[in-house]
């Protein structure tokens, strides 16, 4: 609906929700975007907020205003939140020594004192968060021996398979493998359950996986399936507030134009058509005759 306002920027124009709440939806947002700089600067500052708040949250509330407002969560998640968004953002970057480093520190989060029992569950929570990460950044490094153990670690672990086999296909995409066997046990079966989820932190997730998948096939030289992939992207995207990723894919495909077929090729100019009619300062005249 033309504008509408997101929850996130409801959220972070309040003035009632404290800093390092808005510090952690303005995170998430950056990282649906891919805008890693912004990410980058945002955890940052979250870090020094809320380490300053741990060290001294009287003395140092002047320093961040609105410190004093009452949290959602325990004060160690934002403190391993912000030390797990730094390892995100070097992961991103190729800087996995850097990562590892960020990812022991929220390892070992049971050293704060005057935690009650959420902080505690939360310390705990964010040791599993460092074992599935330690693993991600295995891979991406290229330690192809740790794949089967990582793959049953998704398997066993429900809300790890997405992010997971994202993580996988990124580290075969980057490491030139082919992983076709472990693919066949998921597709098309989790595939067709990962595209009925409508929340929309796995629809955002759904998309990165399907950018990965075309990615894949295009290095394994499937032509076919890429398109089919780039098109199911596409049609989702399209729908959603990406950028970079939305962009590279379209340039996949006109990389690959050529080994479309007739039903591939309409399918792709209908998607196409569709954005551009959104677009009121488009003459549809000029949309409808010019895509083809």
């Amino acid at each position: 609906m033309e504008g509408q306002v997101s929850f996130e920027e409801v959220y972070l124009l309040s003035e009632n929700n404290h800093p390092l709440d808005k510090a952690f939806e303005l995170f998430r947002s950056y990282y649906k975007l891919n805008d890693w700089i912004e990410a980058d600067r945002v955890a940052n500052h979250m870090q020094a907020m809320a380490e300053s708040l741990y060290n001294n949250q009287l003395v140092q509330a002047h320093v961040f205003p609105g410190l004093q407002l009452p949290l959602r969560r325990p004060l160690v998640f934002y403190i391993g939140y912000s030390y797990l968004a730094k390892s995100i953002v070097y992961q991103k970057q190729g800087r996995y020594d850097a990562a590892r480093e960020y990812i022991d520190k929220y390892a070992n989060l049971d050293g704060f004192v005057g935690q009650d029992q959420d902080g505690r569950q939360e310390a705990q929570r964010f040791k599993y968060f460092a074992k599935a990460n330690s693993y991600a950044i295995d891979l991406l490094s290229g330690k192809l021996e740790v794949l089967d153990e990582y793959n049953d670690f998704i398997k066993s672990n429900e809300e790890e398979l997405l992010p997971g086999l994202i993580t996988i296909l990124e580290a075969a995409n980057l490491n030139k493998w082919n992983i076709d066997p472990l693919l066949d046990s998921y597709i098309p079966e989790e595939l067709e359950t990962f595209a009925s989820y409508e929340d929309a932190g796995n629809r955002v997730y759904y998309i990165k996986l399907l950018h990965q998948l075309s990615i894949y096939n295009l290095n394994q030289q499937r032509y076919h399936d890429t398109i089919n992939y780039i098109i199911d992207y596409l049609s989702i995207a399209a729908k959603m507030n990406v950028d970079r990723e939305f962009f590279t894919t379209v340039a996949m495909y006109e990389a690959v134009r050529a080994f479309t077929s007739t039903e591939q090729q309409s399918m792709y100019e209908n998607i196409l058509k569709g954005v551009l009619s959104d677009e009121k300062n488009i003459n549809s005249i000029v949309y409808s005759h010019n895509i083809s």
